[in-house]
Order: C-alpha cells, then sequence, then structure tokens
C-alpha cells in the first residue's frame, strides 16, 4: 500500500508542540518521526497536547511494583560491593594497626552470605515487578527478554555467593584458595548483571520521562561493569603476584582497591538513576497544564 504521504515521517508538524518528555518545541519536525532531543514519538506529544487523557496510557498498572523493582535493581549490586568489602576494609585496618586478622575473615564469609540475600531479593523484586501480571505495558515497553536477563543475572550472581557460603561451611572452608575462587566466580555474574541493567535503566528512563537519567544510567552501567570487572581481576591477581614479591603484590592490591572504590562511586551513581526513574515512574501522567 502507498504511503499516505511522500515522507514515510508523515507531514511536518507546523504548531509549537512541546515533547512531553523533554519539553523540546517539536515545530518543524515530521509526525511519524521522532523528538530530535529525547527520541520519543512525536505523535505521542501530539496526541497529549490535543487531549492530555491519553497521558495516562503509558503509566504502570502498578507502579510502587515498578519502581521498587527498578530500585532494588540498582541498589543490590551496590550493597553486594559494600558488604563484600567490608572484610578487606578491616583486615587493611588491622595491617596498618599491625593486629591480627581473625575478626575481619570472621566477617567476610558471611559477607558472602548477605550479599547473595540481597542480590537474590533483588532478582524476585525485578522479576515481579516488571512481570507481564503486575506491569504489562511496562514489561512489553522495556521489552520481556530485557526483564529476563536482568532477573537471571541477578539470581546468578546471589547463586555463587550463596554457593560459596555453604561451601565455606564444609571442609572446603580451611582451604584459603577458597576466598579467591568466589571473589573470581562473581566476575562473570556482575558484569552480564550490570550490562542487562543498562537497557533496562536506558528504556525505563525513557517510558518514565526520566530521559536523561535513563540514558546517563545505561551509559554508567557499562563503564561500571568494566571498573567492577578490573578490580575482581586485580583482587585476585594479588595472589598471584606475590609469586614476584611483596611489593608486585602491593602494587595489585592497590589497584584492585583503587578500582573496588571507583566502582562504588559508580554503583551509587546509577543508585541515584535509579531512584529518581523510579519517582517518575511512581506519577508519570503528564499535568494539562503544562500544555497551556
Amino acid at each position: 500500500m502507498p504511503a499516505a504521504h511522500p515522507s514515510d515521517d508523515g507531514p511536518v508538524l507546523d504548531a509549537h508542540v512541546r515533547c512531553v518528555r523533554c519539553r523540546y518545541d517539536l515545530a518543524g519536525c515530521r509526525v511519524l518521526g521522532a523528538c530530535p532531543e529525547c527520541g520519543l514519538e512525536v505523535v505521542a506529544s501530539v496526541a497529549a497536547s490535543s487531549d492530555p487523557g491519553v497521558s495516562g496510557l503509558a503509566a504502570p498498572q502498578q507502579p510502587y511494583a515498578a519502581s521498587t523493582a527498578i530500585v532494588a535493581a540498582t541498589a543490590a549490586p551496590l550493597v553486594a560491593l559494600l558488604v563484600q568489602g567490608s572484610g578487606p576494609a578491616m583486615r587493611a585496618v588491622d595491617a596498618l594497626a599491625g593486629r591480627g586478622s581473625s575478626f575481619p575473615s570472621q566477617v567476610e564469609r558471611p559477607s558472602w552470605l548477605a550479599s547473595g540475600a540481597a542480590l537474590a531479593v533483588a532478582g524476585v523484586l525485578v522479576a515481579r515487578g516488571l512481570s507481564e501480571a503486575r506491569n504489562p505495558s511496562l514489561r512489553a515497553g522495556l521489552g520481556a527478554g530485557r526483564v529476563r536477563r536482568l532477573s537471571g543475572s541477578l539470581v546468578a550472581w546471589a547463586a555463587v555467593l550463596l554457593g560459596g557460603f555453604v561451601a565455606s561451611l564444609t571442609p572446603v572452608g580451611g582451604y584459603a584458595s577458597l576466598r579467591i575462587a568466589v571473589i573470581a566466580a562473581q566476575l562473570l555474574p556482575a558484569v552480564w548483571m550490570l550490562w542487562a541493567l543498562g537497557p533496562v535503566l536506558g528504556r525505563a528512563g525513557a517510558l518514565s520521562r526520566a530521559y536523561r537519567e535513563g540514558r546517563h544510567g545505561k551509559q554508567g552501567s557499562e563503564l561500571v561493569s568494566m571498573v567492577l570487572a578490573g578490580a575482581i581481576t586485580a583482587q585476585v591477581g594479588t595472589v598471584a603476584a606475590q609469586g614476584y614479591g611483596e611489593d608486585i603484590a602491593t602494587l595489585v592490591w592497590g589497584l584492585g582497591s583503587a578500582l573496588s572504590v571507583l566502582a562504588a562511586i559508580g554503583l551509587a551513581y546509577l543508585l541515584a538513576n535509579g531512584w529518581v526513574i523510579a519517582t517518575a515512574l511512581r506519577s508519570p501522567v503528564i499535568d494539562p497544564r503544562r500544555f497551556r
């Protein structure tokens, strides 16, 4: 069937209609095109401008469940990093003070349990809050595959940590290499989780009109995943570096600690973005007064 207009993107919009997401003046844009600032379909803004009631059609059916899922997905990796970092941080303080390291080692293994539990709960909240039963419109907008990858990666990361804690209760727990094995085993699920988080934040931000936070969250998750991968690699490499002398091992350990701090800062930034997006999801309806 031939197009109704010579341009596939429809006629040029002559009226001064503001984008309902970013407030960009869409005059001169194609009606079937996208906002040059944030990418929202122009026709959505035109429809909302003529009938603001249609702006509520994109609202999540259960906004609090959706917002809780976004906050949980961004908070869980930060919690896991901070909780697991408590043991090594205390060990470093004890080493500088000349004290023993028995107490930090007692903290470190239970931290696997706490971190794994936080990640598992986040995975369940994501799967439930963004499910087709609770928020079918939002799930369709995000993409079922994106949601499954995010919840699955959270559960996989949790399984590694919970498996490490269970192993620490067996005779295997007596081996010093268990700690290194648990750290190394987190590399793939942690990176997978952060790469899965990026598209969800980007799309949820776009749907909630917090498009800047969504875009920055997507870019930030990709960067943090690389930083966290470097931190994990450096922590594991510290053991191998000991064969080349104490100075080399200390240098590698320092690099890993610095990368861990940077990863924590990046994850905190993602949490801030997730909080803004979650807040927008709870009140997505556009105020008609914005069109006056």
